[in-house]
This record gives structure tokens, C-alpha cells and sequence, in this order.
């Protein structure tokens, strides 16, 4: 993509950055109105193969296989020497029925939508960056029986606007669709879901590229980028943050032979036979990763320094597991493959230490202390209707806890969607459905009493739980910056104090969490506690005066802690 372009979509939105003219308030809380945000629509980011409309017989057939070397060659040249707008028409649309005005590969150009607040409303402001993935099951709305699908969704249209009111650039991209869901056996529903979301990742590093590459020319903050992704966009941005070597997806298996790198790609979106993008020593590191729904496909992939995960999801989504579970797909409700939902991904990150830092969030505002008090329940879980689930004790996990429906799908999974129910999309009748039954009818049923007004109080947790987290990972605030009520209580109790290896905390009311630091400011012990007492039974701390931290519900007590 020519640098030129971006420059003049951007110009107007990115200015330079000031440190000291920031509000304590900014990226946590509303700064800006729906006015003062400028939209950006329809930017070019990437040039690949479109898996949506190529036939993969014709690719398969070792007659076409000169004509797709040289349909080859002549895609890369182009891509690789920034004419990608060179390519004929042709190779856009499906196969013609002249033979020689059409092509056996095709090519999509991605695109993405930025929101930002206005130069007017916002001027010598380096912005940090929310890229945000869509749901859609890899398919367009209405192929994929659902209004939804699209970086144009209502939902996504709404939250990118609030990221954006709080300082965010907020840029929600397309990626690449493809994949068959009714396949008739498990083996062609999982290949060629794994290879749309093997395909999606390359886009979206390939998106992070060019916000690193052109973005602190423009003054975007490059150094803080961040994923959120929804139902199939959590998909993504779960494998993007773990999925970063080659025995992860190869060893494994419920992966073996479905990823063949050498004609997709490398994990870095890189390279391969089918596969448009070219090597770049840009680095795709992101600071943290939202997500609402989804799952992660095997939390072996996560590891110590990958980056922090926040999750809110249903508990009882019926499509997404929030435990342990089989992927199911939502319009023909088969199965796919097995996956971890935010119940056992939360926990993880939190053992490996990625979500540390949450756990010094003070439970004052009504969204973590919401959070909390759901933390170590037994509920009752799908299938109906025994079977139960202890919600974890995870920092950076929202549980949704719905009513629990009469029918397993007619639990709610993503009750913060939203859609006209007058538009094209939610008319559209589901590939094989019956006459008059629409997209529409096909999602209300997991989320009955879908509307606006409520997917805005949805938003609303999100923003108020998620958003100020993603800012706490990117260090744009501390956790002290989220501590809204100031109180100090007395009446906490430390014994023994002076300490050897064990101290107990106890306190009248609810004790939400402990933080311990050095006199230096690190912290050298954080827990949630949801008790009114608690036992430390082994500090392992150097003999020397700490700083104990104590959140309740009433505010916080701060007490020296020596150890002897």
C-alpha cells in the first residue's frame, strides 16, 4: 500500500502528543462526545487471495497448474511492488463463464473504518490504538444465518465510537472470510476453520504492520496497540496473542495436517506458496487483548509473557464454551473442535502471570466488584439438566450470568448484539432454510429480547470493565487511577505484625483484595480475597518494612508490614 494514501486519510485525525496536557480521565472515562468524533471509512490496508470465491477443485487440478503459476507470480509482483490497485477486475469476482475473461485465483482487498476524536476536539494528541475484530463465523452476514458479521455491525460500529470518546483511535478492519460449516464430515468443518483463522491472523499482523510502519509518522501511539475481538474476532485475537510457534498448531492432535505452512504461510503471515504478503522485520506485538465471547482453541499455546487477556462472556453461551468444551456451530449447530472458554484461558494467564496486574484493581466501581462477587460460584451449566460449573477466580474475567434457558441454544450468547431488523442482512433467508424464515429469526432465538437499548447497557459493563484494563495494560493509567472512592477505613486487623512467613488479615466487612509492596513500589504479593479473613501462610519476603494494601467495599486501609 502506498504510504500516501494513509497520509491522507490520517492527517486530519493524528496529531502530536502532548504527555502533560492529558486528563487523569482520559482512556478510562467519556472525554469526548459522539460529535467531536471523526469516522474514517473504507481504508485499504492489504491485498490477498479471497478463499470466499476461489474453487479450490480448479486449484487442485494439476492441468491449471501453469495458469496458476503465472497468476502467481503476476499477484506477488503486484502486491510486492505496491500496485495491488493495478490488478485487473478479473481477479475480484467469481469465475466467468468466459474462460478467458476470468481467473482461477481471486484476490480481496481489507479495508477498516477508523474512529477517532476530531482535531478540533482534540489537537497535540498521540493516540493509542484498538484494533477491533468482528463476528461472523468467517462468512458473510446472512450466508452465515445471522444479520451480524461484518466491521460495520452496529455493535462494532457503537463500541469502536465509545473507545473513541474515551481518546482511542479505534480501527475495525475486515479480514478474510471462507470456510465451510456444513461440511458433512468433523475433519472438513475443522480444516477449513483452522485455516480461516490461521488465514485471519496473517490479515490482522499484516493490519498491525501498517499501523506500525505509517502510524507514528501520523502520530498514532504505535508502541500501544490493542485487540478486541467479538464471538469470531475472539477467536482471533486469542490465537494471535498465544499461536506464535510452529509445534504449537503442528504437534497437537486435534491440528495435525490441517495447517500446511508451506502453501498458507508462516505463523508470522508471512511467505508461502498462496499467500500475498511479504516478509517484514516490523514487529506484531501488541499490548493486550479484549474479548467478548470466543474462545481459545488450547490454552497450551498461552505462555509467560504473552499479553494480558481480559474476557467477558456468558457463562451458558451455548456455542462457545466457557469451560472446556466443543465449538458449535451456531446456523447448522455441528461441531468443530474442542476449545477453552474464558472459565479455564482467565486462569491460566493468571498462573503464568500475564493478568497480574489486574489483581490490584480496587473493587470500588460496580463492574469488578460485579465481576468479583461471581468469582468461586456453582452454577447450574448446559446441557441441561445437571450438569454444574464453579466460576474461577479469575482477574480479567467478566462472567455474564444469564438465566439459564429451558432449550441449550436458546441461551444467550452475545446479548450485547444489536441489528436493524428492517436491513438486507436480517431479511436474508440462512442457506438452507426454509422459505420466510429469515437471518433475523435464526439469532433471536439466542437472544430474545434483543435491542438497542439494551446492547447499550451492555456496552456500558464493557466499557466500564474492559476498557479501563486495556488501558492499565498499555500503562496509559495505574490502578490506583481506578479506585473510584477515596475513603480510608480502619478496623482491618494484621497479625502477627512483626511477620516470619505468615500474616492474617480480617476485617467486618468483605476484604476484595491484598497488595503488598516493597518501599520501592514493586509489588511483591497480590491476591483476591472475597472474605472477611485472610491467611497468608508463606510470604517468602526479605526481612524489611512492606506496604500493605487493603480493598473493601467501604475503601481501602494501607498498613506497614515488617518482616522479621
Amino acid at each position: 500500500m502506498k504510504k500516501i494514501t494513509l497520509s491522507l486519510i490520517f492527517l486530519a485525525g493524528c496529531m502530536a502528543y502532548n504527555a502533560s496536557a492529558q486528563t487523569p480521565l482520559r482512556y478510562k472515562n467519556e472525554v469526548f462526545t459522539n460529535s467531536q468524533i471523526q469516522v474514517m471509512s473504507g481504508i485499504p490496508y492489504a491485498t490477498n487471495l479471497n478463499w470466499l470465491i476461489i474453487n479450490t477443485t480448479d486449484l487442485g487440478t494439476p492441468g491449471n497448474a501453469p495458469q496458476v503459476g503465472a497468476e502467481l507470480g503476476f499477484l506477488k509482483t503486484k502486491v510486492f511492488t505496491g500496485k495491488a490497485n493495478e490488478i485487473p477486475l478479473k481477479y475480484r469476482y467469481p469465475k466467468s463463464v468466459s474462460p478467458g475473461d476470468s481467473t482461477i485465483l481471486k484476490v480481496t482487498t481489507l479495508t477498516m473504518d477508523a474512529y477517532m476524536p476530531s482535531l478540533a476536539a482534540d489537537p497535540g494528541t498521540k493516540r493509542p490504538v484498538i484494533i477491533y475484530l468482528h463476528t461472523g463465523n468467517f462468512l458473510p452476514p446472512g450466508t452465515n444465518g445471522s444479520p451480524c458479521g461484518d466491521r460495520r455491525d452496529s455493535i462494532a460500529v457503537d463500541l469502536c465510537k465509545g473507545f473513541a470518546r474515551r481518546g482511542y483511535v479505534a480501527i475495525s478492519i475486515d479480514y478474510r472470510l471462507g470456510w465451510n460449516p456444513v461440511a458433512t464430515t468433523l475433519d472438513g468443518r475443522r480444516g477449513t476453520l483452522l485455516n480461516a483463522v490461521y488465514r485471519s491472523i496473517h490479515d490482522v499482523k499484516e493490519c498491525v504492520r501498517v499501523i506500525k510502519a505509517i502510524g507514528a509518522s501520523y502520530n498514532m501511539d504505535t508502541a500501544n496497540i490493542a485487540l478486541v475481538g467479538e464471538g469470531t474476532g475472539a477467536y482471533i485475537a486469542h490465537a494471535y496473542n498465544s499461536l506464535d510457534k510452529y509445534p504449537e498448531f503442528m504437534t497437537l492432535p486435534k491440528f495435525v495436517g490441517y495447517i500446511d505452512t508451506a502453501k498458507v504461510g508462516y505463523i508470522d503471515g508471512t511467505r508461502g506458496l498462496f499467500n500475498l504478503y511479504k516478509k517484514s522485520n516490523v514487529s506484531t506485538k501488541i499490548k493486550a487483548i479484549g474479548t467478548l465471547g470466543g474462545a481459545l482453541a488450547d490454552t497450551s499455546w498461552l505462555e509467560a509473557g504473552d499479553a494480558p487477556i481480559i474476557s467477558m462472556q456468558c457463562v451458558r453461551d451455548p456455542f462457545a464454551p466457557f469451560g472446556y468444551g466443543i465449538v458449535t456451530v451456531p446456523s447448522s449447530l455441528q461441531t468443530v473442535v474442542e476449545v477453552d472458554g474464558a472459565n479455564n484461558t482467565i486462569m491460566r494467564a493468571q498462573r503464568l502471570g500475564n493478568n497480574s496486574l489486574f489483581a490490584a484493581v480496587p473493587s470500588m466501581d460496580p463492574y469488578t466488584k460485579k465481576a468479583r462477587s461471581l468469582y468461586n460460584r456453582t452454577v447450574d451449566y448446559i446441557p441441561l439438566p445437571t450438569d454444574k460449573i464453579k466460576i474461577r477466580s479469575g482477574e480479567g474475567m467478566y462472567p455474564f450470568l444469564l438465566p439459564i434457558a429451558t432449550k441449550e441454544f436458546d441461551n444467550q450468547a452475545s446479548p450485547y448484539q444489536w441489528w436493524d431488523v428492517a436491513s438486507k442482512e436480517a431479511l436474508a433467508q440462512p442457506p438452507g432454510a426454509p422459505t420466510g424464515y429469515t437471518c433475523h429469526m435464526n439469532s433471536i432465538s439466542s437472544n430474545s429480547d434483543m435491542s438497542k437499548a439494551k446492547s447499550k447497557l451492555y456496552q456500558d459493563t464493557i466499557h466500564g470493565y474492559m476498557t479501563p484494563r486495556l488501558a492499565l495494560a498499555m500503562g496509559l493509567i495505574t490502578a490506583s487511577d481506578l479506585d473510584v472512592k477515596s475513603a480510608k477505613v480502619t478496623g482491618v486487623s494484621i497479625y502477627p505484625n512483626p511477620a516470619t512467613s505468615s500474616v492474617t488479615i480480617s476485617y467486618k466487612e468483605m476484604i476484595n483484595s491484598v497488595t503488598i509492596t516493597d518501599i520501592s513500589g514493586k509489588i511483591v504479593f497480590q491476591s483476591v480475597v472475597n472474605n472477611t479473613n485472610y491467611t497468608i501462610s508463606s510470604l517468602n519476603l526479605k526481612q524489611g518494612l512492606y506496604i500493605m494494601s487493603v480493598a473493601t467495599d467501604q475503601g481501602n486501609a494501607v498498613e506497614k508490614l515488617v518482616i522479621q
